[in-house]
């Protein structure tokens, strides 16, 4: 389920159940972070690892913009820090989850 939010919104969102983390420009894309998920082989097996992934997308301008992407990335660090999540900023676009 993705939810749609601008950086204003961004240090009042609930992130304690969202997954990835991603920038939507006008035309460009960019995963800001992605939290640790795990995985039981029920899910692997029947191929549903990937339909409970719960992705917030900030809203920005220009996502081009090193300034706006690190202003976001500070926010997003301070709050995923103060409630304890994991994760990574910057993931590979193709990450290899048959480890």
């Amino acid at each position: 389920m993705d939810k749609t939010i601008t950086v204003d919104q961004l240090a009042t969102t609930d992130l304690r159940s969202i997954n990835e983390i991603w920038l939507v420009g006008t035309h460009t894309q960019l995963c800001l972070w992605r939290g640790e998920q795990v995985f039981t082989h029920e899910m692997m097996s029947e191929g549903t690892h990937d339909q409970n992934v719960r992705r917030l997308c900030v809203q920005l301008v220009n996502s081009d913009d090193q300034a706006a992407v690190a202003s976001v990335e500070v926010i997003v660090r301070e709050r995923l820090e103060k409630i304890g999540k994991e994760g990574e900023f910057y993931p590979a676009e193709e990450a290899d989850t048959h480890q």
